[in-house]
């Protein structure tokens, strides 16, 4: 952040204020003077004068000049004072849009997290977790416009683009494979057994899209989607419900559109190496195909990147590899303080206050 000017401009009881003001202490110093105070009678006070004036005796002055300067403050800080001060805020970030597979597939726990076996999806978003709030060696997306798109049969977007990163961290712990709650299946779920993986594309392009109409409108807050980015993981490939297949695009066509809208998509294929669990009859309960050809070309024609994750340290290691590869400044954008002094007179006002009542009811006590 870089400062660039300062100027004082009072508001516009200022004047007036610190007239009255200054035309009353004069009036109030001398009506405490005059005032008449209990006194003791003593046949003699010569041996009191020859005991000569002590340092707290010569700076009684001190409790009613700390306190009529903190008035003073807060009388200019009541008078709402303009600091004008202009900043220019320097920042980088883009938008990002997740797009996370939840087929029933992702429940396979072949990927090993803590010392323990769990799903491909419960690494999957600890990763991204980590990637977005910052932890370990990820260094956290501040300032980047982050998005959530989930797909099975349907895509979905649990989490428009947002800068409110604790809720969507939130919404991603929520978001689970259809039939499964917390973590646990509680009942079959036919869209379980799909991968509309070429809808999810068009429906993260498309969130993406107006929100870079709404960076290049001006919109607030927007600023970070003129640089766009996509980061799309899945185990398994392209699988429609055959009635959708006529009217689901095809996920290179996809991705052709997202190209042209200047988005990339980087492509991540998630299969862990730990043993997959199987059935009864000894078949693995999971598939454990990734459609890479798929997915690198979706990478090439957009211009990203295609990655393998195979445990959750390599998931770790292709999120700091995008965290790097993906920094790009918005833009400077210059905003007002006109707080600043306001605040300022209130804080010296509020500590000479407390100054002065410290003092006269410490050294400067007076009895009675």
């Amino acid at each position: 952040m870089e400062f660039l000017s300062e100027r004082f401009a009072p508001g516009p009881l200022f004047g007036w204020l610190c007239v009255v003001f200054l035309a009353l202490a004069p009036l109030v110093w001398l009506n405490h003077r005059r005032r008449r105070r209990p006194a003791v009678r003593f046949s003699s006070v010569a041996p009191a004068k020859r005991l000569g004036a002590t340092w707290a005796s010569r700076g009684r002055f001190v409790a009613p000049l700390l306190r009529t300067v903190a008035i003073l403050a807060l009388v200019l800080a009541l008078a709402r004072p303009q600091s004008g001060g202009e900043y220019r805020d320097v920042q980088e970030g883009i938008a990002i849009q997740m797009v996370l597979d939840v087929s029933g597939s992702m429940a396979e726990e072949d990927f090993i997290m803590d010392g323990r076996r769990v799903r491909r999806l419960d690494a999957v978003k600890r990763v991204f977790e980590d990637f977005v709030l910052g932890r370990d060696s990820l260094r956290g997306r501040g300032n980047d416009l982050i998005g959530m798109t989930t797909f099975a049969l349907y895509a979905d977007t649990p989490c428009p683009l947002t800068l409110d990163h604790g809720s969507l961290a939130d919404l991603l712990v929520e978001s689970d494979i259809p039939g499964w709650v917390d973590g646990q299946q509680v009942r079959e779920n036919l869209e379980a057994n799909f991968t509309a993986l070429g809808d999810a594309i068009a429906r993260a392009t498309d969130d993406l899209r107006r929100a870079g109409e709404q960076a290049v409108a001006g919109v607030p807050g927007a600023e970070s989607a003129k640089s766009r980015v996509m980061i799309l993981l899945t185990d398994g490939a392209n699988n429609p419900a055959e009635q959708f297949q006529r009217t689901s695009p095809a996920p290179i066509d996809a991705a052709k559109v997202a190209a042209t809208l200047g988005i990339k998509i980087y492509t991540i294929g998630a299969v862990g190496d730990a043993p997959s669990r199987r059935s009864a009859f000894g078949l693995p309960l999971f598939t454990r195909h990734v459609d890479e050809a798929t997915l690198q070309q979706i990478a090439d024609v957009t211009g990203g990147k295609y990655f393998r994750a195979t445990d959750a340290d390599s998931l770790a290691t292709i999120y700091r590899e995008i965290d790097q590869l993906e920094r790009r400044r918005t833009g400077e954008r210059s905003y007002r303080d006109n707080v600043a002094a306001a605040r300022t007179f209130m804080l010296v006002g509020l500590s000479l206050l407390m100054a002065e009542l410290l003092l006269v009811n410490t050294r400067f006590r007076r009895i009675p």
